[in-house]
Order: C-alpha cells, then sequence, then structure tokens
C-alpha cells in the first residue's frame, strides 16, 4: 500500500472518529423526550485564540467579531489533502461570490497551521498566495496551536517517519469548520465535498444567521 494511501486512510478513519463524536453529542442533546429544543455545539467547539498572520501581525478570535469564520486546520507541506480542501474552498468561495454576494462579503475564510515548526507567517504567506484572495493564515508557538487545536477538537500529530531530507508528514482531522459572528460552532463539512455542494451548504447557514 502506498505512503499517500496509507495517509489518506488514516485521516479518513480518523475523521469518521471524530464526527461520530459530534453525531453522539447532537443524540444526546436530541434523543430524550423531554429534551430542550436542538440547539447548536457552542460549548464544544471554538473559543479565544491569538495566533500570527502571515503577514505577521497579531491576530485574535475578536479581531474577526462578527464576520462568521469558515477555519480549515492543515499544514504547508501537506502533499495531497491540504491543497485539495483549499483549492475546494476557494472554488466554494468564488461560487458563493456569484451566487450569495451577501454571505460571501461577510464570510472570512481561515487556514490554521498544525505545523507551526515549519509554517512561518512568510511560508504560510507565500503559501496561501496560490490559493484563494481571501484566506487568513494562522500560525503562533507549538503552545498556542496546541491551544487552538484542543479548542476545536482537531487532531494533529506528527509522524515519527521522515524522507532523506528530513520532511516528516502531519497527521490531522480534515475538516472545515463553520462558525459564527461570535465564534460560536454552526457546522462542519468533510473535505470531500464539490465546491459547489460547499457552497450550497455554507449559503444555507450564513442565510440563518444574517436574516
Amino acid at each position: 500500500m502506498s505512503r499517500n494511501i496509507k495517509i489518506s486512510l488514516t485521516i479518513a478513519v480518523l475523521g469518521l472518529l471524530a464526527l461520530l463524536a459530534l453525531m453522539l453529542a447532537e443524540l444526546g442533546q436530541d434523543g430524550r423526550s423531554d429534551a430542550p429544543p436542538p440547539r447548536r455545539l457552542t460549548a464544544a467547539i471554538g473559543g479565544p485564540f491569538t495566533l500570527t498572520d502571515q503577514n505577521g501581525v497579531r491576530r485574535s478570535a475578536a479581531d474577526f467579531a462578527g464576520r462568521p469564520m469558515l477555519i480549515y486546520f492543515g499544514f504547508t507541506y501537506c502533499p495531497d489533502v491540504c491543497p485539495t480542501a483549499l483549492d475546494i474552498m476557494g472554488g466554494a468561495l468564488d461560487i458563493l461570490k456569484d451566487n450569495a454576494p451577501q454571505a460571501y462579503a461577510q464570510l472570512q475564510p481561515v487556514f490554521i497551521s498544525v505545523d507551526p515548526a515549519r509554517d512561518t507567517p512568510p511560508v504560510l504567506r507565500d503559501y496561501l498566495s496560490y490559493f484563494h484572495p481571501r484566506l487568513t493564515g494562522l500560525t503562533g508557538s507549538q503552545a498556542e496551536i496546541n491551544a487552538v487545536k484542543s479548542s476545536y477538537k482537531i487532531y494533529a500529530a506528527r509522524s515519527e517517519a521522515q524522507d532523506g531530507s528530513g520532511n516528516y508528514n502531519v497527521d490531522h482531522s480534515s475538516f472545515y469548520y463553520l462558525m459564527d459572528g461570535d465564534n460560536r460552532y454552526l457546522a462542519h463539512f468533510d473535505h470531500a465535498v464539490t465546491p459547489a455542494e460547499l457552497a450550497q451548504k455554507l449559503a444555507q447557514n450564513l442565510t440563518v444567521i444574517t436574516k
């Protein structure tokens, strides 16, 4: 089995486990006959953060207050999953711009590195230039990234294996998280969606919170 296939299978399994945890949490809220009306898992995913953007500027969650965020966690040395996910995100944003311009104008797409040792601001700036111009990249110290991973329930672990140049892989969960203007969880989407499907899901969720 090739290394890329093993990586993809690992990510898929981790993604399914994370999704199952979210579904079980929702069932725990809604499965009781005396349960209150369904509510968003606002306490389960998300929280304050302070990181550094691709231009070297310190940014906190408060800087994005009032704007929904579409967040993807990954790393710039990712061989396949991350660039594919960012291409899908960029395509969805372009579709959203044409079909739901108000939602597009409000939405802030964010890429948060899970590999801060290599993903310095200049590296992030160069990497994100190949994707959508609206993307904000965030990195920080390992402690800062660990805190954000914990808040957003992200799995990410550096592989022990290295190639001849010392490069290594980082196995990580692969979801898009949609947060509202108060940095509260709205929805998550698997990276296997098409740009059109993601744009449709974003428009549906953003229409609800902009009414």
